[in-house]
């Protein structure tokens, strides 16, 4: 398993625009084997503080790669391009247990 880290910039559309954006590319992710674990926010956010941070598990790097090729996921990319200015992504795969 993998564990993704994406900390998401809202273009001038705001949190609106990443939910129109989510709404269609969470069921692809779904479809392969994605799991969008959460997704949050500040209540005060600071300048340069990402407006939006998801933390998501794809069972395999495989997966997350073909979810990634996905034509689908392609397709929306001038919408994702339209709505987010900016996206710093983490994969991890080790996991600690304390």
């Amino acid at each position: 398993m993998i564990q993704i880290i994406a900390l998401l910039y809202a273009s001038k559309n705001g949190i609106e625009g990443l939910r129109a954006f989510e709404s269609k590319v969470i069921p692809i992710l779904r479809e392969h084997g994605g799991r969008l674990i959460s997704a949050s926010s500040y209540a005060e956010r600071k300048e340069g503080e990402a407006d939006e941070i998801h933390v998501i598990q794809f069972p395999s790097h495989d997966a997350f790669e073909a979810y990634k090729q996905d034509a689908r996921v392609i397709a929306l990319r001038a919408l994702k391009d339209e709505v987010i200015t900016k996206t710093e992504v983490h994969v991890t795969n080790v996991f600690h247990e304390y």
